[in-house]
Order: C-alpha cells, then sequence, then structure tokens
C-alpha cells in the first residue's frame, strides 16, 4: 500500500481507500480519490502527484468506465465537484464536472440550440470531450471552440482544430487532464429545442435498456453497430455470474445483481470472440478499464 498521507496538505477533499465509482457498480476499492473545486485545486494535486511520482487518472461520473475487481493502487482525480456554467451571448465555458444533461438544460433555458441530441448521455462535459461522445448523429465535437487542459504543470487552452475529434476519439486524453471547455450553440426557437429534446429522449428510452450498466460497450465496426453482430451471433439474454447481455440492446451489458468486473469483461470477451469467429470483425470497446 503505498503512502499517501501528503494528499492532506491539498486544498480539495480527499476520501482514501474509497469504493468504486464505476456506474456499473463493481470493482475495488482505489487508494484515494482527490475530488478538486476548482481547476486550480485539480492543478495543484496533479502537480503533487507528479512530484510524488504517484500513478493517478482523472474519472468524472464513471458511466463508462469499469474498474477492476482489485481496484486500482493510486490516486483518482474526480471531476464531479468542479462545476460551474458561465454564459456569454451564444458560447458558454462550462467546467469538466458538470454534467451532459444540466448543460442541455441551461441551453434549453436560454433558447440555444445543439446539445439537443446529446441530451441523455449521462456522463460529464469533461468525458464526453475525451470521447466525443455522440448521438443520434451528433457528436460532441460539432460544438466545442475550446478545451482547457492540465499539461506540464499549466493549464492549456486547445482549440477544437488541434484536438483530432474522430468516432469515439478526440487528442485531448493524451494531453493531461480536462478542465473546462467552450461550447458554442445558436440562438433558437425554445419550443421546437424542447420538441426535439423530447423526441431524442423517448427514442433512447425505447432502443436502449434502463438499469445498471456502462452504456454501449463496443466501438461501431466501419459504420455497424457492434450490437448489430453480437444480436445475430444469438448472445442476447446471455450471462456470466451478474452480468447480462441486454435482450433489447446486445450493446449493452447490465449488472442485473452482484456482478464483478470479471463478470463484465468475460462476457465482454466472449462477445468479442463469437463474432470474430463468425464474421471475422473484431470489436473494441468503446469503455475505459481502470
Amino acid at each position: 500500500m503505498i503512502d499517501l498521507s501528503f494528499l492532506l496538505t491539498l486544498e480539495s477533499k480527499v476520501v482514501y481507500d474509497h469504493p468504486s465509482l464505476s456506474a456499473f457498480q463493481s470493482g475495488g476499492n482505489i487508494s484515494a480519490v482527490v475530488y478538486p473545486a476548482t481547476a486550480k485545486q485539480a492543478l495543484q494535486a496533479i502537480t503533487l502527484l507528479k512530484k510524488e511520482k504517484i500513478p493517478y487518472c482523472a474519472l468524472g461520473n464513471c458511466t463508462n468506465v469499469l474498474i477492476k475487481d482489485e481496484g486500482f493502487d493510486g490516486v483518482a482525480i474526480c471531476t464531479k465537484y468542479l462545476c460551474g456554467i458561465d454564459v456569454k451571448d451564444e458560447l458558454l465555458y462550462v467546467a469538466a464536472g458538470e454534467s451532459m444533461p444540466k448543460l442541455c438544460k441551461l441551453s434549453l433555458e436560454g433558447s440555444l440550440s445543439g446539445m439537443e441530441g446529446l441530451c441523455s448521455i449521462p456522463g460529464t462535459v469533461g468525458g464526453g470531450v475525451i470521447m466525443n461522445c455522440s448521438a443520434f448523429g451528433r457528436e460532441f465535437a460539432d460544438i466545442i471552440e475550446f478545451v482547457d487542459i492540465i499539461q506540464d504543470g499549466e493549464i492549456n487552452r486547445y482549440f477544437a482544430k488541434d484536438l483530432d475529434f474522430g468516432y469515439r476519439y478526440s487528442k485531448a486524453k493524451s494531453l493531461g487532464v480536462v478542465v473546462g471547455a467552450g461550447i458554442k450553440l445558436k440562438t433558437g426557437d425554445k419550443r421546437k429545442i424542447a420538441a426535439d429534446i423530447k423526441g431524442y429522449r423517448l427514442a433512447r428510452q425505447r432502443s436502449q435498456p434502463q438499469g445498471v450498466s456502462l452504456g454501449s460497450v463496443f466501438k461501431q465496426c466501419e459504420g455497424v453497430s457492434a450490437g448489430y453482430y453480437i444480436d445475430k451471433a444469438g448472445l442476447k439474454g446471455l450471462k456470466i455470474g451478474g452480468a447480462e447481455i441486454s435482450r433489447l440492446h446486445a450493446n449493452f451489458i447490465l449488472n442485473v445483481g452482484g456482478a464483478t468486473s470479471s463478470d463484465f469483461l468475460a462476457l465482454g470477451n466472449y462477445a468479442r470472440q463469437e463474432v470474430d469467429k463468425a464474421w471475422g470483425v473484431k470489436l473494441q470497446y468503446e469503455i475505459d478499464v481502470i
């Protein structure tokens, strides 16, 4: 067990031997979780961790993060309390810990269009930047102007064109820890925005299962949903331990009771094996595993 008592010098809240934060409700403990409330506090924590040569990772709501059963012998910088949204005309500066649904709600209140298709994504803005979240043909990258990233002991600003956004990808993760982003929206008709949001939410509810999951497990393969291949392989409803491939949408693995992270990975890897065996398609995980 590494000595992390030096974290007490931080201004941020620190919780030692923290239970798993994964939305899948599985995984072992994390040696310590630091909760910065400002970008300055996040910078302070990361600078100290680098100085002490302690392994660390950045987490948000962990809606697409699986923490292994053995836990993480290091420090997690959790941005869920790094909040705040500043609005100046059509440009919003959003802290990394703000949720996508809250950003959507605020945009609706201000009659600002651009977020509609992304409203049901449950993660944080920081996570949305990292993975370039998308839904209904809209990508987060479509409305990002710039991103602020902790890098080399300072906070640097990168414009969207410099982050190589692609399908479920951005360069941001390799650069450092995201602390905020500039989001560019357009003034629109409030009633139309509200109607579009309602329509997208209904479509998501009808097509995606309710319950404990990490959302989509695998990335699309050459534009084809991973769920299509898993369904055709006859794997809907398959269970390993407490993990089950959804009967509604085959690209979701549900925790139907006491599932471990090992159950999730065993089921996911079996699906990958069967899809590869049948079609020579190699599915890639969309989730992060820590």
